[in-house]
Order: C-alpha cells, then sequence, then structure tokens
C-alpha cells in the first residue's frame, strides 16, 4: 500500500466512514421501506426522516480523535474538509436518490429537487454546528430544526417558508435562498475552521 493510500484509509477509519456509510444504507433501507406502505404522505415523512438519519450520522465525521494533532500538520485541511463534506452528502444523495427512482418509478414519495434541498442544507448546517458547537452537539441543530419542520409543515407567509424551507416545494424563492444561505455558510466556515476544539 502506497503510502498516500495509506494516509486515505487512516483518514476514513478514524473518522468513522465505514459505520457512516451503514448508517447511509440503513436510511436508504428506510426510504423503501417507506414506500411498501404504499401512502404517498406516509412515504414522503419517512423519506425526509430518511435523510435526517443520514445527516445525523455525518456529525462523527466532522472531527477526528484529536483535531488539535491534524492542524498541526502541513496538510491542506481547508481542501481536505471540503472535499470530505462534498462525498458524504453527495454519497447520501446518490444513495437516496437511486431508492427513490428505483422503487419510487412513477410518483417519487419526495421530488429530487426537495431530497437535493435538505441534503444540501441539511450537511452543511450540521457541518456549521460543528465549527460552532464542535462535532459532539454538529447533529442536533439540523435533526432538531427537521424534525420540527417535518412536524410543523409548510407555511405560506415568507418567514414561515423560511423557517419550514424543506418541507416546501423545491424552487420557491424563500426556500431556494434558505438553502443556498445554510450551504454556502455551512461549508465555507467549516473548511476554514475545522470542527471546534
Amino acid at each position: 500500500m502506497t503510502p498516500g493510500l495509506r494516509g486515505i484509509v487512516l483518514h476514513l477509519r478514524c473518522r468513522a466512514i465505514p459505520a457512516t456509510v451503514l448508517l447511509f444504507l440503513l436510511a436508504a433501507g428506510l426510504t423503501w421501506a417507506g414506500y411498501l406502505l404504499d401512502d404517498p404522505v406516509t412515504a414522503r415523512m419517512v423519506g425526509l426522516i430518511a435523510v435526517v438519519l443520514g445527516i445525523a450520522a455525518t456529525a462523527r465525521t466532522l472531527t477526528g480523535p484529536d483535531e488539535e494533532l491534524e492542524r498541526g500538520t502541513p496538510i491542506p485541511w481547508r481542501l481536505i474538509r471540503a472535499v470530505h463534506l462534498t462525498l458524504l452528502g453527495g454519497t447520501l444523495f446518490a444513495l437516496l436518490t437511486a431508492v427513490h427512482l428505483t422503487v419510487g418509478r412513477q410518483a417519487h414519495a419526495v421530488s429530487l429537487g426537495s431530497l437535493a434541498q435538505a441534503v444540501l442544507a441539511l450537511t452543511a448546517l450540521t457541518a456549521l454546528a460543528a465549527a460552532l458547537l464542535g462535532a459532539h452537539a454538529a447533529w442536533v441543530p439540523s435533526t432538531g430544526w427537521a424534525l420540527l419542520m417535518l412536524v410543523v409543515g409548510p407555511h405560506s407567509s415568507v418567514s414561515g417558508q423560511a423557517l419550514t424551507w424543506m418541507v416546501q416545494e423545491p424552487g420557491t424563492a424563500t426556500s431556494t435562498t434558505v438553502v443556498a444561505l445554510l450551504t454556502v455558510v455551512g461549508l465555507a466556515t467549516y473548511a476554514q475552521r475545522g470542527s471546534r476544539l
């Protein structure tokens, strides 16, 4: 094994990526199970809960066992953090999209636009929380806000649309703006600062 490949494998193992991918597969299985209920409203709810489950699993991967030691090495951590976050979100999105396209053949319970918005913004929100609160608590804001949105449901006022962006129709100006802001701020902050010690 080459030194570069060994470094990648060690990085993946110390960040608990194998366990996270297993939880992503569990989220995909939950999405598939939602379609078995043959109720579009329940399938949509289960599909969005699966996104939240997958995103909660990413929090553990946002820091290593010794973040201070990592920061002392001459490695381009900003780039590594940005790629890490992008690959995590992309993997979850790809798995969930595959399930929706395979099982939901004619009518998708969660549109691909809603799925993309949820994965992008919740991944970035988790990363932002890791930078501000630490990876141990990074899952709390994204999971809490997402579950609250699922319980409350969509609202028609502009402020209501902003607060419930995940359950709004994709492409609305308010939900798209909130998702874009969360994505840019979360990714940039985490790439710059890493997880709080």
